[in-house]
């Protein structure tokens, strides 16, 4: 869970899109590695946006939204 925000916190925003189909199809484990990456690196995963546009639960893209404190 993220600890709030001290007054005077600044933060960076990282958005990742996923390739169509989003996150659900074939093997995750690319999609892991970049997460950890992305962990690595100080960023956390705070919001996912998904654009469901089209037809069908592969179709659209979904975005992912990440913060850290700002370097």
């Amino acid at each position: 869970m993220t600890d709030p925000a001290a007054p005077g916190d600044e933060w960076e925003y990282k958005i990742v899109r996923t390739a169509d189909g989003g996150l659900f199809s074939g093997d995750t484990s690319p999609m892991e590695d970049a997460l950890n990456s992305l962990g690595g690196e100080g960023w956390e995963l705070v919001d996912t946006i998904s654009d469901s546009r089209g037809a069908g639960a592969n179709s659209g893209q979904t975005a992912l939204v990440f913060k850290r404190p700002k370097r």
